[in-house]
């Protein structure tokens, strides 16, 4: 890899992060831990931005369902069931489903705006949610890092760390390509379940 291309990276990769924060992309996040991991990002860095985008991410679909939440559902009237589900998640769970709501794949848009639209108070959202946030960014920005530290230890040991570094964009492509189809793959498998498991108990 020469120094331009380190550069660019270095360059354009903390927004990316920084991105990948605000649209809640884990793939990219992981990306970003391999590529700290690799010296072409500061680990500490990205951490920081994605904290912040996730932040923002977050805030901003709280602050929607808090001051026009009526609003939005009388134009979008099938977000009205995932509402009133949240609602009764929210009064079980309380402060744990603002911690670990953004591991609910599917909900993470609408469990925010719900919130907003909920009693729970700015403070009390703004605090466990930027504990959960802290949270979600560790998990897979640090697997990612370790996944990356691994990985070259791995390619050192078989004498490919070189060839890889020499065709990175072709490397990362790759990578990309693995960490996304696990994820959709996780997705489709829990989706599924979720599916077959509402068919058995229609058949009871």
């Amino acid at each position: 890899m020469t120094p331009e291309h380190i550069a660019l990276i270095q360059q354009w990769g903390y927004w990316l992060m920084f991105g990948a924060a605000i649209i809640e992309g884990e793939t990219f996040l992981i990306l970003g831990g391999v590529a700290a991991a690799a010296d072409m990002l500061d680990l500490g860095w990205i951490i920081v931005l994605s904290i912040i985008g996730c932040l923002l991410h977050d805030s901003f679909l709280f602050c929607l369902g808090r001051f026009i939440g009526p609003k939005i559902l009388s134009r979008k009237p099938n977000w009205q069931p995932k509402v009133n589900r949240i609602s009764m998640l929210i009064d079980k769970y309380n402060f744990w489903l603002i911690l670990g709501f953004r591991f609910a794949y599917g909900l993470r848009t609408i469990i925010p705006f719900a919130l907003g639209m909920s009693t729970i108070t700015n403070f009390k959202f703004l605090i466990f949610d930027f504990i959960g946030g802290v949270i979600w960014v560790f998990v897979f920005l640090l697997g990612g890092y370790y996944f990356g530290s691994a990985l070259q230890v791995i390619l050192h040991k078989l004498s490919l760390l070189d060839l890889v570094k020499e065709h990175w964009i072709i490397s990362m492509v790759l990578l990309f390509i693995i960490i996304f189809g696990i994820s959709f793959f996780v997705h489709w498998r829990k989706k599924h379940n979720k599916k077959k498991q509402l068919k058995i108990n229609m058949e009871i």
